[in-house]
C-alpha cells in the first residue's frame, strides 16, 4: 500500500510539474509570436495597395509591375545635357572606345516621357547587362559583335537603324548627338515588334533592398565619390546631407537632365556601386572594347555620405550578377535609384573618396 501511494505521489509531482513547465514557457512563446504577427501586419498595412518595384525597392500605389527599358544614352560633352535621364532607376555607365563612357538608363516607368536621348548605338556587353533585368533594349546603331548578339536574337531591342518609327532628330542639335527618342514611340515600338511587356516566368531580380534607409554602422567617409574610367572620363558624386542623395558630376559641371526645372535638373541618385573588372581592346581600329563580366571581383557601395568594400560575382553571360559584403552576406541597398559604374583595373582607372 504504501507503495502505491508513493507511486501515485511521483506521478502527481511529475504531472504538475509538467503543467507548471508549461506555463512557465506559455508566456514567452506567446509573446514572441505575438510580436511576429504585428510586425508582418504592420508591414503588410504599410504596403496595402501598393505594388513593388523591384529596381528601387519602393513600394507605390502608382506603380505597374513591366518589363522595364534599357535605353544606350549618350555622354559625350558634346552630347549633354541628356534628356529624361532623372527618370531612370537605374542607370549603368562603363567605357568604350577613346576612353569614353556610355550611359545605359533603365526605365520601368517610361511611357509618359516626352524626351529620351539622346540615344546611341549598342555594345554587346550591355546586351548582358540588359538582359540581367529582362528589359526590352532601346538603341540607335550597333557594333558588329553587339550585331551577332542581335541577329541571333539575344535580346528584345527597338533599334533605330532597323525601327525608324521609334526615334527622330532633334535639328537643334549636330549628329550623331541627335536621335531621339519618347515614351510612346518606345512603347508603340514594343507592339509592331510584337515583344511582351510582361515579365519571363523564370526572372529574378538583380539588386536586393532593405525594408527601409539605415546609415551604414562602419565604412570610409564618401561625401565625395571620384570615379576614374580614363584619362578622360572623370566623374564623381557629391553627397548632399539634407537629401541624403548623391549628385551626380561630369566635365567639372553638374550633370543635368534638360527636361526638368532648374534648380531640380541635377541626376541625383541614392546609392552607387563601384564593380571592378576589366577592360581590353579587341579592334585596334576603333579601340573597340571587350569587359569582363563573367567571373568574380571587387568594388565599393555609397551610400548616405559612406562606402564599403564589396564583392561581386556573375557565373555566366545569362545569369545575374551578384553583390556581396565582405563577410559575405548579400548587400542590401538603401531603397532607391542606383548607378552602377563598371571601371577596369588599368593605371588611369581607380576610386577615391573625400
Amino acid at each position: 500500500m504504501k507503495k502505491r501511494i508513493l507511486a501515485l505521489s511521483i506521478l502527481g509531482i511529475a504531472v504538475f510539474g509538467l503543467f507548471a513547465c508549461g506555463k512557465k514557457e506559455e508566456p514567452a512563446i506567446t509573446e514572441a509570436a505575438t510580436t511576429e504577427a504585428e510586425a508582418a501586419t504592420e508591414a503588410e498595412d504599410n504596403h496595402s495597395g501598393k505594388i513593388y518595384n523591384e529596381l528601387t525597392g519602393e513600394w507605390s500605389a502608382d506603380y505597374i509591375s513591366k518589363r522595364p527599358v534599357a535605353v544606350m544614352i549618350n555622354n559625350l560633352k558634346d552630347a549633354l545635357p541628356s534628356s529624361s535621364t532623372k527618370h531612370a532607376d537605374i542607370i549603368y555607365e562603363c567605357m568604350v572606345e577613346g576612353g569614353i563612357t556610355r550611359l545605359m538608363a533603365i526605365f520601368s516607368d517610361y511611357e509618359g516621357l516626352e524626351k529620351i536621348g539622346s540615344v546611341r548605338s549598342a555594345r554587346h556587353y550591355y546586351i548582358n547587362i540588359a538582359n540581367e533585368y529582362d528589359a526590352i533594349y532601346v538603341h540607335y546603331g550597333q557594333s558588329k559583335p553587339a550585331k551577332s548578339m542581335l541577329d541571333s536574337g539575344a535580346i528584345d531591342n527597338v533599334n533605330g537603324m532597323t525601327y525608324d518609327a521609334g526615334f527622330y532628330r532633334d535639328s537643334s542639335r549636330q549628329a550623331p548627338h541627335n536621335a531621339y527618342t519618347t515614351g510612346e514611340r518606345i512603347k508603340k515600338g514594343i507592339e509592331d515588334l510584337k515583344y511582351t511587356a510582361d515579365y519571363d516566368t523564370t526572372h529574378e531580380a538583380v539588386l536586393s533592398f532593405g525594408e527601409e534607409d539605415k546609415d551604414m554602422e562602419s565604412g570610409d567617409t564618401a561625401n565625395t565619390v571620384h570615379v576614374n574610367f580614363s584619362n578622360y572620363s572623370k566623374p564623381y558624386f557629391i553627397y548632399d546631407k539634407d537629401k541624403k542623395t548623391y549628385e551626380r558630376y561630369e566635365y567639372d559641371a553638374p550633370q543635368i537632365d534638360d527636361q526638368e526645372k532648374e534648380g531640380e535638373n541635377i541626376l541625383t541618385v541614392k546609392n552607387i556601386i563601384i564593380q571592378i573588372s576589366s577592360y581590353a581592346c579587341i579592334n585596334q581600329e576603333n579601340d573597340l572594347q571587350e569587359l569582363t563580366q563573367v567571373g568574380e571581383g571587387e568594388g565599393y557601395y555609397c551610400t548616405n555620405g559612406k562606402a564599403i568594400p564589396i564583392t561581386w560575382k556573375k557565373t555566366s553571360d545569362k545569369s545575374a550578377t551578384e553583390y556581396y559584403t565582405a563577410d559575405g552576406e548579400k548587400l542590401l541597398l538603401n531603397p532607391g535609384k542606383t548607378w552602377v559604374s563598371i571601371i577596369g583595373n588599368s593605371n588611369n582607372a581607380g576610386v577615391s573618396f573625400e
